[in-house]
């Protein structure tokens, strides 16, 4: 089992049918109910009622599709707070600095603003002693 089949598993139940379903993921339909009975083989069960005119899922089926549809949500999240930590857009940033920097105002007036564009992003502030 793989997202893929997971995402042509979604698409079929939604749609009701493998001829929408394939046009919706952008295959032929042949491939995709190729691709719906591997998933089938490997779960050792049958996901779908086939008729000529529609599909329908089985008890089976029914519990992968809210199985499938949180799985897909979890690595779409992944991917999205991946995507962000490289944007630097999250994650922690540790800032050292010496007494008098803080009170000359500059130091705060950056981090407001490094804040207010960054809101996800924890900041350390750590007072460290002057180098002589």
């Amino acid at each position: 089992m793989d997202l893929k089949q997971l995402r042509y598993f979604l698409a079929v139940a939604e749609e009701g049918h493998f001829g929408r379903a394939a046009r919706r993921v952008h295959i032929v339909q042949p491939a995709l109910s190729m691709q719906i009975q591997a998933l089938e083989e490997s779960l050792g069960t049958l996901l779908f009622e086939r008729t000529t005119r529609r599909v329908k899922l089985t008890e089976a089926g029914a519990l992968l599709r809210v199985e499938a549809q949180r799985a897909i949500a979890q690595v779409e999240h992944a991917k999205l707070v991946v995507q962000r930590a490289a944007r630097g857009e999250i994650g922690n940033v540790r800032i050292g600095f010496a007494g008098n920097a803080a009170f000359a105002g500059v130091l705060s007036g950056n981090i407001r603003s490094f804040h207010a564009r960054y809101p996800n992003v924890q900041i350390e502030l750590r007072e460290m002693a002057p180098l002589l």
